[in-house]
């Protein structure tokens, strides 16, 4: 008998091809977009496929899928984003933009010079995304199967959010650039300055760069990371950072684009060893067997990067029927990133999400 994950991969696929043009298939994370993609393949009978994706773990992922599914006798070319524009002149049965939503300005100039059937697939398709592909690529999302809905399916696991609440440290001074301050009057300086500029209309950008590096070097969100693995030190957590700095002071193995040596990642990736710090890598396209808790550490306003790394935790493992994605989110209580964290919840349940104040490493509820 067939699952219904099957059955709706099935569905999808019928889509792309019944719409017989190019275009966007919006699949939830963890749904099984590869297959679904893969289906399509075979539908088309296609014998020249290029696959572009963000990061060059994907294509990993791509090949399991295609060992998974035995499907074979098709040659496969495999490239980044960055390296698109080698492959663009050459001639595709099709070109599948894994992550589209990731594509770069300059990168979507890329696109624009293929000329062969594209599908594009993306999980978490924010509405300012969408309309810049629409203008720029001609691309429509054709089919969507939202997060909610494969939540009451069945086809991946339900979540729950916990925000918890820090206040910068106004305690350890740490120099920068011959001065000595700390992260909260450091944070508060920015703020002055942007204030005092915006008013008068004038450029703020680095400034306001500035501020966000203070956001990510925390000290108090570092101790409150620590904190909570600690709590969770026998179980398998994820964590996201935003600096190789604050990762690697957290004291669990860490991987990152400049660590050559991957074990580290492929071990966590394969169910050994109980935490991984990453960063940036592994938000995208890749699953871990088992997980089902994340942290994250640091995070924009940008609702796709925030999804994606909740995602990554929330695969249904059906040796574990009761199984549902712990999700903890770590934020200043700054009001800066009071609004990041807000705009990139807009697709999540509300009725999921609790919050908390930290004090001295003990959790109160926000009502």
């Amino acid at each position: 008998m067939k699952l219904l994950r099957d059955i709706r991969q099935e569905e999808f696929a019928d889509k792309y091809i019944k719409a017989n043009k190019n275009g966007i298939l919006n699949l939830c994370p963890r749904f099984g977009k590869c297959r679904v993609a893969i289906s399509i393949m075979k539908s088309l009978g296609v014998k020249d496929v290029l696959i572009a994706y963000p990061d060059k773990k994907v294509e990993a992922s791509w090949k399991e899928e295609f060992k998974i599914m035995k499907f074979k006798g098709v040659n496969i070319q495999y490239t980044t984003y960055l390296s698109l524009k080698k492959y663009n002149k050459n001639k595709y049965d099709l070109v599948i933009l894994d992550e589209i939503h990731l594509l770069s300005e300059a990168q979507i100039g890329v696109v624009q010079g293929i000329k062969d059937k594209i599908l594009g697939l993306t999980g978490t398709m924010s509405h300012w995304t969408e309309r810049t592909l629409s203008k720029t690529l001609g691309l429509n999302i054709l089919a969507s199967y939202p997060m909610e809905t494969a939540i009451n399916e069945g086809v991946i696991t339900d979540y729950s959010i916990s925000v918890i609440k820090v206040n910068l440290d106004n305690k350890i001074k740490v120099e920068h650039k011959g001065k000595f301050s700390t992260e909260k009057a450091k944070f508060d300086a920015y703020g002055y300055v942007i204030n005092k500029l915006e008013v008068q209309k004038k450029e703020t950008f680095f400034l306001r760069l500035s501020r966000m590096r203070v956001i990510q070097n925390s000290i108090a969100k570092l101790q409150a990371t620590k904190n909570l693995l600690n709590r969770f030190k026998d179980e398998r957590v994820l964590v996201f950072c935003g600096i190789i700095k604050i990762a690697e002071a957290i004291g669990c193995p860490v991987f990152h684009s400049k660590k050559k040596d991957k074990a580290v990642f492929e071990n966590f990736s394969n169910g050994k060893g109980n935490h991984m710090a990453v960063i940036k890598i592994g938000n995208t396209g890749v699953t871990y067997k088992p997980l089902n808790r994340v942290i994250i550490n640091y995070f924009d306003s940008n609702s796709e990067n925030l999804t994606q790394k909740i995602n990554r935790c929330m695969a249904v493992e059906y040796n574990n029927p009761d199984k549902k994605a712990d999700i903890w989110i770590i934020t200043s209580n700054e009001e800066v990133e009071l609004k990041w964290l807000e705009k990139s919840l807009e697709f999540f349940d509300k009725s999921k999400i609790k919050y908390y104040e930290s004090k001295g490493g003990n959790y109160s509820e926000v009502v």
